[in-house]
């Protein structure tokens, strides 16, 4: 045989041993059957690898694929997944499918929230807190939180009806936290003070209250400025603005020792010594700390102890 004939016959053999040891190709992983009966689990299908370890959901189960890549994996006591899938992995390729004969399980509901502390009676008050009688104010009552079904009764009274008055209960409404009242006021000659009084279920423990102040209209605009002697000696004290002008001897005053003057005027006291006597100040009384810068306040009187005593 010549050189150039077995050179060709190597070659023809050398592509034939190629043709014959070619790795055939693989689809990649499927699965075919996924069956679940209690705990009793089947899983078949085809894999991208022969002979191939396989492993199900993460190694929850194992298995082989054969020569042919198809596999069928068993067990008798396989825990149903959450959400009755299973995936099978080759390492190279994976596939899902849903278990039939598997049902999800519906998560149970939150359990519902603890009950709130029942509302109390946290506040009343009242607006305004000056009136001049009759006029009207409003009161105001506010839970610690909102009223439950069918509304939060809280009881009202005044301590003093000749000033104020106030029905017998105001209702908050259901899912509201506070609720308002009518508070009824009377024309007087003097100013008085009323406390009204919230309560529930009778249980005074549970009080609050709010203080309304019915005047009359002079004593609602107005404020009086008095001034009275100390010591013995004598001297005159008078206002500006003009209203004052008291005279002071013996330990007593004579002439104008009071005046009105409207809400927030500024006062101011001067006292000048009589001959004979000197003048040694104003006592820091309350209401008359300054005698030189008093603001008037309603309803209220200013009194002013002038001291003069003999040189």
């Amino acid at each position: 045989m010549s050189a150039s004939r077995s050179a060709g016959a190597l070659a023809a053999l050398v592509v034939a041993v190629t043709v014959t040891v070619a790795q055939p190709a693989y689809a990649a992983t499927t699965i075919t059957r996924a069956d679940l009966q209690g705990s009793q689990v089947r899983i078949e299908g085809s894999g991208s690898l022969p002979n191939a370890s396989l492993t199900v959901n993460g190694g929850a189960l194992t298995g082989r694929a054969d020569a042919a890549g198809a596999f069928r994996i068993e067990s008798s006591s396989f825990a149903k997944p959450a959400d009755c899938a299973v995936t099978v992995s080759d390492g190279s390729t994976s596939a899902t499918r849903t278990l039939s004969g598997c049902t999800t399980q519906t998560p149970p509901p939150p359990p519902p929230p603890p009950p709130s502390s029942a509302p109390t009676l946290s506040a009343l008050t009242v607006s305004p807190t000056d009136v001049v009688g009759p006029d009207p104010a409003t009161g105001t009552v506010t839970l610690s939180a909102a009223a439950p079904a069918g509304g939060f009764v809280v009881d009202l009274t005044s301590d003093n009806p000749a000033a104020a008055t106030v029905p017998p209960s105001v209702t908050v409404p259901a899912g509201a936290s506070r609720a308002t009242f009518p508070v009824t006021t009377q024309q007087l000659t003097n100013a008085q003070s009323a406390v009204m009084i919230g309560t529930v279920g009778g249980v005074f423990s549970t009080e609050r209250h709010g203080i309304i102040t019915v005047w009359d209209a002079f004593h609602f605009a107005n404020g009086s400025v008095s001034v009275f002697p100390g010591g013995t000696g004598a001297g005159r004290v008078v206002s500006q603005p003009a209203g004052v002008d008291c005279l002071i001897a013996n330990g007593s005053g004579s002439g104008t020792c009071n005046a009105f003057f409207a809400v927030g005027t500024v006062v101011r006291l001067t006292a000048t010594a009589a001959a004979g006597s000197k003048f040694v100040g104003f006592a820091p009384k309350p209401g008359c700390i300054d005698a030189s810068r008093i603001t008037v306040a309603r309803g209220t009187n200013h009194a002013c102890q002038v001291g003069f005593l003999p040189k």
